[in-house]
């Protein structure tokens, strides 16, 4: 491999969880000499965005999910892989990268009927179907979190969570206190829950709202898009010093100031707290396969933070369970510094590399 172009073809989802690892295993890969990446990604204005941004070469896919009602899912699937093999064949790509979703599929099973290398990467704690039938086709799976009974085991391997730079970039806490015009000896509670899971924790704001009022805490709110103006006249009517938006975009900006984050447990809001070493509260999203409430599970046992379950009884305990966390906080820091699922050692660029070895 010395002095050979590498070509890497790098296959993601349209959401961030899916979007991030691959963009931070691209950062990863970046280091290397003599790579060559290609992003084929889901068109979505805020990926394309961050692509653009950072320089990396990318093509728009078309996306197909097979199911019951949409008959025709199948030939639009069959297309799609025979495109995909003439993308990766006409590309001379040696590996191809895919960090999930429905929308990876034709890539992974191209790269199956292409003879091409393949790096599947999990984020969740269970597998998602992607994944799983990955253990029939793909050359290595990489883990987020050490679980590895649903998969062969010769197969995976526990690389943790890739982070990209941006959102590891350290920032002086002063200077961003200021920005948003907080008090330095005020705590500044992070609430973020998504675009799907945000209005429950929105709810669960308004609904504790007495409580929260009378402490000295400070909050930056993202709406996740809904309830956007009723939080804004609930914080001004309880005189909390609030920053609300629909979404933010410079996280590392919100974690170096953040002392307690109210959150989901996506993997990688799950990473960046442990990343950041945030006492969370976290409340899984109990749809979508209800594969959070496992990834907030494995870091709840371990003490690395506070759980609580969607229901109207957990807005009633919510008082109870901030003040427990609020007396906790330095310990659960404690806690998660020995049980970070953070990939800040590369090593899945290693583990791409060392496949790469076996087969130019």
């Amino acid at each position: 491999m010395n002095n050979k172009i590498i070509r890497v073809a790098i296959i993601t989802g349209p959401t961030g969880g899916h979007f991030f690892p691959g963009l931070a295993i691209a950062e990863q890969l970046q280091e290397k000499e003599n790579i060559e990446i290609s992003f084929f990604v889901p068109g979505r204005n805020y990926i394309t965005r961050w692509l653009e941004q950072k320089g990396f070469y990318y093509r728009i896919i078309q996306e197909v999910k097979i199911t019951i009602k949409k008959p025709f899912s199948f030939f639009k699937l069959m297309y799609l892989v025979s495109r995909s093999c003439i993308i990766l064949l006409k590309g001379k790509f040696d590996i191809v990268v895919i960090t999930g979703s429905y929308t990876t599929l034709p890539f992974l099973l191209a790269s199956f009927l292409c003879n091409k290398k393949s790096f599947i990467h999990e984020q969740n704690f269970i597998p998602g179907k992607i994944t799983k039938l990955s253990c029939l086709i793909a050359d290595r799976i990489a883990l987020s979190f050490p679980s590895t009974s649903l998969l062969q085991k010769k197969k995976t391997l526990i690389t943790g969570f890739p982070v990209p730079m941006d959102f590891k970039k350290r920032h002086q806490k002063k200077d961003i206190l200021a920005e948003f015009n907080f008090r330095e000896g005020n705590k500044t509670i992070l609430i973020l829950g998504g675009s799907q899971g945000a209005a429950f924790l929105n709810n669960l704001l308004i609904e504790n709202m007495d409580y929260l009022s009378k402490k000295n805490l400070q909050f930056i709110h993202l709406t996740g898009g809904k309830d956007k103006e009723e939080l804004i006249d609930k914080y001004k009517r309880y005189g909390i010093n609030a920053q609300v938006f629909d979404f933010y975009f410079d996280m590392a900006k919100l974690y170096s100031i953040t002392d307690i984050a109210i959150c989901r447990a996506g993997a990688g809001t799950i990473a960046e707290i442990c990343e950041w070493k945030i006492p969370a509260i976290i409340i899984p999203y109990p749809y979508a396969g209800g594969h959070q409430r496992y990834n907030a599970l494995y870091l709840a046992k371990q003490g690395g933070c506070n759980m609580l379950e969607q229901s109207y009884e957990s807005i009633n305990l919510f008082p109870d369970v901030f003040e427990e966390t609020l007396k906790e906080m330095d310990n659960i820091k404690q806690k998660i510094e020995k049980i970070s699922i953070v990939d800040n050692a590369n090593n899945n660029a290693r583990a791409i590399m060392e496949l790469l070895k076996n087969g130019i």
